[in-house]
């Protein structure tokens, strides 16, 4: 029986990398309006020289604010996430054929791979969900090759079935 070791930091750059991968799931409606928000900006303008300037300065002053919407976003998770008792801290994980095994300065974790609802596979990472916005972030960097992470890719793939 195989079993595949990972190593992943709870930090701002596997944090970042998970909100994105997250919304990109998730959300992939805002990812792509997100840049739709932008245009309000030349529209403001417009409707500036046009005469129109409430709607004008609305658009200019609304546009930025709604495109930094992922930026506020991801300020406020790390901010939180760095008075959690894990900040900082390295998960080491296990994955074989029947379970997955977490573990963590003074954490330790067994899970069944029904534990998991869903799962996100990209080539940047997985996010493993317990519940619909609760994850587990593993980048591709927490293995120790790419054939592991290839392999744990497919036990994913196989194992959880998206609810």
């Amino acid at each position: 029986m195989s079993e595949y070791r990972a190593t992943s930091k709870f930090d701002v750059k596997t944090l970042k990398l998970g909100s994105a991968m997250h919304m990109r799931y998730r959300h992939p409606v805002f990812v792509v309006m997100r840049y739709f928000y932008l245009i309000l900006v030349p529209i403001g303008i417009l409707l500036l020289y046009l005469g129109d300037r409430m709607f004008g300065f609305l658009c200019i002053l609304i546009g930025p604010i709604l495109f930094m919407r992922k930026v506020f976003w991801q300020y406020r998770l790390i901010h939180g996430s760095k008075s959690s008792p894990q900040a900082g801290q390295e998960l080491q994980w296990i994955f074989t054929e029947k379970k997955v095994h977490q573990e963590s300065r003074g954490h330790e974790k067994m899970l069944q791979w029904r534990d998991f609802h869903d799962r996100y596979l990209s080539p940047k990472g997985i996010l493993l969900y317990l519940q619909r916005d609760q994850y587990f972030i593993l980048p591709k960097a927490a293995f120790s090759s790419q054939e592991d992470f290839e392999a744990v890719t497919k036990l994913c793939e196989l194992k959880i079935k998206p609810e």
